[in-house]
């Protein structure tokens, strides 16, 4: 059976500690691919590294959501042959996009954009130059059309989904397999962060270890994009457009006022 170790003897990961890049460690070692694991909680990913019993793995904290952080993470795989890229670190907030502070918007905005840019080019260098490897840019299924009340995160998320859509031809040539997963209704941390009431979603959150395992399957097969769990592609193919974007503006704009409300209850600001 094919799995992600014919890419080669390491992967790297960004948003390693949780959520999809959790269920992609997990996935690597399974597979006996030797993983870097990259975010900022130290503590959860030397946890997470201690449970990865079958494989070797290096913990590298790092801040990308900071100009020279893909720079820095860069810098400190460069001894090790990479031949898969994992690159999922990401952030939002739900909110109306004139209420947010710039600062704030500029700082998600190298998270979520630039870093996999810089991550991406550097990585794929190498790739191309070691004759192969795999790549998996993870965008949102926000990116495609755009939802209110989370208008920079899908503008930002859509050059990811651009970006990997391209690549996925560019460096097919090269023996690099490109891939964008589009996360939509997955089980992640970020469901209960962002104070979305989950008895409201229309099912119930797709488990991110099955995410991983199709999008895998999606990379392997040389498929562009993938849209994780069959009851989401259904939606897709079938709901209007419109219904949709406006029902996920909506829980969103509902996400908004809870967490501004959590935030003046505990006196952030």
């Amino acid at each position: 059976m094919r799995n992600l170790s014919e890419f080669g003897p390491w992967a790297l990961i960004t948003g390693a500690s949780s959520g999809i890049g959790e269920a992609f460690a997990r996935r690597c070692a399974a597979d006996g691919v030797n993983v870097v694991l990259a975010a900022r909680s130290t503590e959860r990913m030397e946890a997470l590294g201690r449970e990865l019993h079958r494989v070797r793995h290096r913990v590298v904290t790092v801040d990308l959501s900071q100009p020279t952080g893909a720079i820095e993470l860069a810098a400190a795989v460069a001894d090790l042959d990479v031949g898969l890229f994992v690159s999922n670190a990401g952030d939002g907030r739900p909110g109306k996009f004139l209420d947010q502070e710039p600062e704030k918007l500029h700082r998600r905005l190298v998270l979520n954009t630039i870093s996999h840019l810089d991550l991406t080019h550097s990585l794929g260098r190498r790739m191309v130059e070691r004759g192969g490897g795999g790549m998996v840019l993870v965008s949102a299924l926000g990116a495609v059309n755009g939802l209110p009340n989370m208008a920079h995160e899908s503008a930002s998320k859509a050059y990811v989904h651009s970006l990997g859509a391209a690549l996925n031809r560019e460096l097919a040539t090269a023996g690099v397999k490109v891939t964008v997963m589009l996360p939509g209704n997955v089980n992640t941390p970020i469901i209960d962060r962002f104070g979305i009431d989950r008895a409201r979603l229309p099912f119930g959150p797709f488990p991110a270890a099955r995410a991983v395992d199709q999008t895998v399957q999606a990379l392997l097969a040389g498929r562009p994009t993938i849209v994780p769990d069959r009851r989401m592609r259904a939606i897709m193919r079938l709901v209007p457009t419109g219904t949709t974007v406006r029902m996920n503006g909506r829980m969103l704009g509902e996400a908004a006022d809870n967490l501004a409300r959590a935030s003046t209850t505990t006196g952030k600001h």
